[in-house]
């Protein structure tokens, strides 16, 4: 089992080194774009009207969708998981994420993670805002650069 978890762990990883980072679009065209093979960078999160931003991060914390699994960085740790694509929405399956569960500094780095990982479950409808792509599940609404 934890063999299992150290190969899951590492192939993650590894894909997410390979991404490629996203570009300005159309609406229909940033949403065809959301789910396949690309990185997209989290600008900032609001949950239930509070604004976390990830400023304090030594990365920029990001996702990427592949086929059905999706991985990124949450400013301190790595995670992954499984998502359905339904046209204009993903479904985000919770019990079926991960994560790495190292403590880092500085702590509002850690709030901004655990904001956006305790929330990034159920269905999110995939939107442009001004020009950003969002995903938003009526609790939570994730902008992307």
């Amino acid at each position: 089992m934890k063999k299992t978890l150290k190969i899951a762990l590492a192939t993650a990883f590894f894909a997410g080194c390979a991404s490629t980072s996203v570009t300005s679009d159309s609406t229909s065209n940033a949403q065809n774009k959301l789910m396949q093979n690309q990185l997209l960078k989290i600008e900032k999160i609001v949950v239930n009207g509070k604004t976390f931003d990830p400023k304090n991060a030594e990365e920029t914390p990001n996702i990427s969708f592949d086929k059905d699994k999706f991985y990124g960085y949450a400013g301190c740790n790595r995670f992954f998981g499984s998502y359905t694509n339904n046209g204009n929405a993903i479904k985000i399956n919770g019990d079926r994420a991960a994560s790495t569960q190292m403590l880092c500094h500085p702590l509002d780095v850690m709030d901004f993670e655990n904001s956006f990982l305790s929330n990034f479950n159920g269905t999110f409808k995939i939107s442009n805002e001004d020009g950003k792509l969002v995903l938003n599940n009526g609790k939570v609404k994730i902008f992307f650069k």
